[in-house]
């Protein structure tokens, strides 16, 4: 779908048909037809990191179509200013302009920006930000150097000077010691069973929105396909079942999109299907856990409910551990 709109000059088709198909996990040359659409659109800095990032791949596209990534990558350099970032410590969030552009920063990379003035800040737990602003031009690479400092630690206040005056020193009968408290036995969320259940819980809410967004899309393709079908039967007043199974020359075009969205409508469907199963999977292994130890305590125990309203997927915890 995306190449035949990019050949046919429908580049805002193009972009969002490539921008689906990546994030529904294809590989290869999509990325860099995602940046070539984006590039064709003018929106530069986009065009530039996705098509750098799928150069890294040396499996993406051929001899020739990597040729015209180059080249395409090279127009949109031209259009943009670099970052070349220098960070003292690995780890950080790194931000230009408030935007997040990386969550665990090493210490050397680069990005790419539109020409102007950008502020840069990296934030680091234990030491104060650092941050550095710098103009960038048209086709030029920008040094930033970013030095963290480590917080300062307030010394303790001196204990107060005692005023009273020495008294000799009575001996007292002492009380008997009282016996020492029970600890609390271990919550269902402490130790390494607990990571494993918070886990657990995680991946099925990811794997049950995931398969209500798949579910989704399927249901978009689905319906652009049968509205595609109503149309073209009006116009050729042709009531068959099937109204594509044998096209005519002058409708070729438009069944074979009819049957890309119904194929789109299938990947899709399969898709939630496997995000749903996933789910279910893992929810099962999660609530074994929960009852193999047993959710009974010193403590009220949590009642652990997952809830699905709408397009909307998650897990309630009512109670106090």
């Amino acid at each position: 779908m995306g190449d035949r709109a990019r050949n046919q000059g429908r580049w805002e088709q193009a972009e969002e048909a490539y921008y689906l198909a990546h994030k529904l996990g294809a590989g290869g040359r999509v990325r860099c037809e995602w940046g070539m659409a984006l590039l064709a659109l003018r929106r530069h800095v986009d065009a530039a990191m996705a098509i750098d990032r799928c150069l890294r791949d040396p499996g993406a596209g051929t001899a020739a179509e990597r040729r015209r990534y180059t080249n395409g990558l090279e127009k949109a350099r031209r259009e943009v200013g670099q970052l070349d970032v220098d960070l003292s410590h690995h780890g950080a969030l790194l931000t230009i302009g408030g935007e997040v552009r990386d969550r665990d920063a090493s210490t050397t990379g680069y990005t790419y920006v539109e020409p102007g003035t950008h502020t840069i800040k990296a934030t680091l737990p234990g030491f104060l930000d650092a941050e550095q602003t710098v103009q960038v031009e048209k086709g030029k690479a920008v040094k930033v150097v970013l030095r963290f400092v480590e917080e300062p630690r307030e010394a303790p206040a001196p204990a107060p000077a005692s005023t009273k005056s020495a008294t000799p020193k009575k001996t007292l009968a002492r009380r008997p010691a009282k016996p020492l408290a029970q600890p609390a036995p271990p919550g269902p969320f402490d130790g390494t069973a607990g990571a494993q259940r918070i886990a657990g819980i995680g991946a099925t809410a990811f794997a049950l929105t995931g398969g209500l967004v798949a579910s989704s899309l399927a249901a978009q393709f689905a319906g652009e396909a049968e509205r595609r079908v109503a149309r073209l039967r009006r116009n050729t007043h042709d009531s068959s079942s099937w109204i594509c199974a044998s096209p005519s020359p002058a409708h070729a075009v438009e069944c074979a999109e009819i049957n890309d969205f119904y194929d789109a409508h299938e990947v899709s469907r399969d898709v939630a299907t496997g995000f749903f199963i996933g789910a279910g999977v893992v929810a099962a292994a999660t609530i074994g856990s929960f009852l193999h130890d047993g959710i009974e305590r010193s403590r009220h125990p949590v009642r652990v409910t997952p809830r699905i309203t709408g397009d909307q997927a998650g897990i309630s915890f009512d109670g106090v551990w």
